[in-house]
C-alpha cells in the first residue's frame, strides 16, 4: 500500500532538515578544530608543496615556484661556474642553467638517468637537478623552524632550508627558494 502524497513530503522534508543540521555541525567541527590548532601553535603552510629528493634526503619546493618538471637531459658544461652549477641545457627554446641540489648540499655524484630538472619560475630560468620528484604535499605543518624563514636552523649550514614541516611521510625540510636560484649566480 501506498503511502499517502502528505506523509511522503513530510518525510522528505524532515530529511532535507536533518542533513541541513548535520552539515552545520560539520562545519563547526571543522572550524573547531582548526581553531584547537592555532592554540596549540600549529602553523600550516598555504597552498601545495612538490616533495622532491637530492643527496638521500627529501625536501618540500613551493609548487607556485615551479614551472614544470622535466627528466634530466644532456647539458652543456658552464666553464668557470661554481661546483653546484652543473650545466645548461636549452629549455622551450631559452637557455636554462642547472643547479645540482645535492652538489648545493656537499655530496658529489653524477646523476642517475631518470633524475629529473625542476624548472623554476623567476626572471632567469633555473632548473635544480634532483634525483626524484615523489608527490604534491597539501598544507604542511611548518615544524621546529620559524615560520618566516629569516633565521638559519642549527641543522641547516647551507642556508637553503626555511624549516622543517610534517608531511604524511614524516618531517621534511622546506627549500628556501630564493636562496636556491640566488646560488647559480655562483659563491
Amino acid at each position: 500500500m501506498a503511502e499517502p502524497p502528505n506523509k511522503t513530503a513530510d518525510v522528505h522534508l524532515r530529511r532535507a532538515s536533518v542533513q541541513e543540521r548535520l552539515g552545520a555541525l560539520e562545519a563547526e567541527q571543522a572550524q573547531l578544530r582548526r581553531e584547537l590548532a592555532q592554540l596549540d601553535g600549529e602553523v600550516r603552510l598555504p597552498g601545495m608543496y612538490l616533495t622532491v629528493e637530492a643527496a638521500g634526503t627529501s625536501a618540500l619546493l613551493p609548487a607556485d615556484s615551479v614551472q614544470e618538471v622535466v627528466r634530466l637531459v644532456a647539458l652543456d658544461s658552464l666553464p668557470g661556474a661554481p661546483k653546484h652549477v652543473v650545466g645548461s641545457f636549452m629549455y622551450r627554446g631559452s637557455p636554462a642553467v642547472v643547479v645540482d641540489v645535492a652538489r648545493l648540499l656537499g655530496v658529489r655524484r653524477e646523476p642517475d638517468l631518470d633524475s629529473h630538472l625542476v624548472v623554476c619560475k623567476g626572471q632567469r630560468l633555473v632548473a635544480l637537478l634532483v634525483d626524484r620528484v615523489k608527490d604534491l604535499v597539501e598544507a604542511p605543518l611548518l615544524v621546529d623552524g620559524a615560520p618566516s624563514g629569516d633565521s638559519v636552523l642549527p641543522w641547516d649550514g647551507t642556508g637553503m632550508m626555511a624549516g622543517l614541516c610534517r608531511t604524511p611521510e614524516g618531517i621534511r625540510p622546506l627549500l628556501r627558494t630564493a636562496s636556491v636560484l640566488a646560488g647559480s649566480e655562483g659563491s
